[in-house]
């Protein structure tokens, strides 16, 4: 499955994978937590509307779907009473990740038009001065010492030095989703081989990045100790390589060997294919021009041919 995505600037939602890939929680729920997590803050939203303005599930499905959110803590309801008119109403609140409890004044800002230059707040309370307000930013430009396209060497050292410079800039860019994961540039190079062990068993930068960012802790004491305690406790299994054949340049359909990347094959470098009939009654071979039928032999090339006369021959000897 290939997976597009379009970059937005404006009218986006932002959501964490945990959430979006529950599989505690129905598609149904998680749908419907998508849809309310992308509205702004203070919409009126309950059973009824929800299953009017959305036909196919009804007003049980919606129902039960919520009831799964307040289970696992994505969605709260409560019950406040003013005390001086007596007046009772119920409020509610959606989460983007599961809370043991909830106040029903967010603690985040919610979807919608971004302000341009205004710095917004993480779901932890700090502020964030990062511009993307809660977009994933791109990496960080590679170093100018960093081995690049035309500067590229071979063997094995090559692709150490390209993975320990993804490494370190997977590492920096750590503390533009959060900024409280900021690492000098010697932590960096001590957790660069950590992150380059990743890599080289296959993992993405979305998979390094999902590891140590999601689900942090309220307060975090020291970036570099938690990101090399999720490196190393969720380091994953290494992926299977699976090997590379390209095919003949002749056009002939044949593959080449393994690691040999482009030429032509052995049949065609031995020269034209040749076909021979064999006399069962006889033992008789003769050579035939015409190219075998489905599920006949196939062609034996001219040294192919010569070898197996002379195997014959001296058979019948």
């Amino acid at each position: 499955m290939r997976i597009h995505r379009t970059r937005h600037d404006r009218d986006f939602t932002v959501v964490p994978n945990s959430t979006a890939r529950n599989r505690k929680l129905s598609f149904t729920a998680r749908g419907l937590w998508l849809h309310l997590i992308s509205l702004p803050d203070g919409a009126k939203e309950d059973v009824r509307t929800l299953a009017d303005n959305n036909p196919g599930v009804g007003r049980k499905g919606v129902a039960n779907a919520l009831d799964e959110l307040v289970a696992h803590g994505y969605y709260f309801r409560f019950t406040i009473r003013d005390p001086e008119t007596g007046r009772v109403w119920t409020e509610t609140a959606i989460h983007d990740l599961p809370q043991t409890e909830a106040s029903p004044v967010p603690a985040s800002p919610a979807t919608g038009d971004p302000a341009p230059g205004n710095a917004g707040t993480s779901p932890s309370g700090e502020r964030n001065s990062s511009k993307d307000q809660g977009k994933i930013p791109p990496l960080p430009p590679q170093d100018s010492d960093a081995p690049t396209g035309a500067e590229q060497r071979e063997g094995t050292s090559e692709k150490q030095d390209k993975q320990t410079a993804e490494a370190a800039r997977i590492l920096r860019r750590f503390a533009a989703i959060d900024s409280r994961l900021k690492l000098s540039e010697r932590q960096v190079a001590k957790l660069a081989p950590s992150v380059a062990d990743w890599l080289d068993r296959g993992a993405t930068i979305s998979e390094i990045t999902d590891a140590v960012t999601q689900g942090l802790p309220s307060k975090v004491y020291s970036a570099a100790r938690l990101i090399a305690d999720r490196l190393d406790r969720k380091r994953p299994e290494r992926k299977r390589q699976w090997k590379q054949y390209a095919d003949c340049a002749e056009g002939c359909g044949n593959l080449l060997p393994a690691g040999q990347e482009s030429g032509i094959c052995t049949e065609c470098a031995l020269g034209g294919s040749s076909y021979f009939e064999i006399d069962c009654a006889t033992g008789e071979i003769a050579d035939s021009p015409d190219a075998p039928a489905l599920g006949e032999p196939g062609p034996l090339a001219p040294a192919g041919l010569a070898a197996f006369r002379a195997a014959r021959a001296a058979m019948a000897k």
